[in-house]
């Protein structure tokens, strides 16, 4: 008989503390990373927790955004007010096997250096079939330009990008942020201008806002894929009490689209991996405290 390694007691939460809660599980070293349309997208790296020890301690489930697609039978839990993937729950296995958690959100991990088992749910059946962009494309001329089109999971909202090939030349800035709210949704940034990018369907984005308020994360509010930084609107006087690195950062997110790579459908963040930059990003001008 094998031996039962022992449990450690785990904390985790959305960004904005909404949903707190614990579970055990043996150490966690390892997570189970899925490559299909929705792990992909939010970047999930999955960790079962051991029957019945996950426990809410703060929030309630039911508040939460459940999202579900081709079978329904997993159902996707974020957080409406932050956006955070938090776990998965499929209605078809033995109650012990239902639950999983998105190790991202998980207090007091670097998931950099967790190993990750790879599962391909891509060749599972159904099909994925990517949500079509119909809106205006870019206006902005680059010579020997790529169109790229991309989306949320659900197709509520879509964007097309005007670029330089994104490759393992690609000239601009590409990064893998792990600040607190980054890390939550695993996104890899890119800064293209603003004429690069058309997005359509923004009446159904959602806006977080934390820190100073300079700059909101936006999401699809059905699906809660990470999409965009967007610069909040502030007055003269607000953007003078910034502190001057946000200030900044401010002004550079007004001149740009910085846009989550996850989304580009038929692209796989993979093929810039020679350029994407690991950055410990700063908390948007308050420490983030884990509840």
């Amino acid at each position: 008989m094998a031996q039962k390694l022992p449990l450690k007691t785990y904390r985790g939460n959305c960004h904005c503390s909404a949903f707190v809660y614990t579970f055990e599980a043996p150490e966690i070293k390892t997570v189970h990373e899925c490559n299909c349309s929705i792990c992909y997208k939010k970047g999930y790296l999955w960790v079962r927790p051991s029957p019945d020890t996950f426990v809410v301690v703060q929030g309630s489930e039911e508040a939460l955004t459940t999202y579900t697609f081709s079978t329904g039978t997993t159902l996707h839990k974020f957080c409406p007010t932050c956006a955070t993937p938090l776990m998965g729950v499929k209605t078809a296995t033995p109650p012990e096997m239902r639950r999983l958690v998105n190790a991202h959100a998980i207090q007091g991990i670097n998931t950099r250096e967790l190993q990750r088992l790879p599962f391909n749910g891509a060749a599972l059946e159904p099909s994925y079939a990517s949500p079509r962009h119909s809106g205006e494309e870019p206006s902005a001329v680059i010579e020997n330009a790529s169109l790229y089109y991309g989306s949320c999971h659900c197709g509520a909202v879509t964007l097309a990008f005007k670029s330089q090939l994104l490759d393992k030349n690609y000239p601009g800035a590409v990064s893998e942020c792990n600040c607190s709210s980054c890390e939550r949704n695993a996104s890899i940034w890119v800064y293209p201008k603003r004429e690069q990018v058309v997005i359509r369907g923004e009446e159904n984005m959602g806006k977080y806002y934390f820190g100073t308020k300079s700059i909101a994360k936006t999401f699809c509010k059905k699906c809660g894929i990470n999409l965009t930084n967007a610069a909040a609107e502030l007055d003269e006087g607000e953007i003078a009490a910034l502190d001057g690195n946000f200030r900044g950062l401010h002004a550079l997110a007004k001149s740009l689209t910085p846009f989550n790579l996850r989304v580009l459908n038929g692209f796989h963040i993979s093929e810039v991996k020679d350029v994407v930059q690991r950055v410990s990003g700063p908390e948007d001008g308050v420490p983030y405290v884990s509840p």
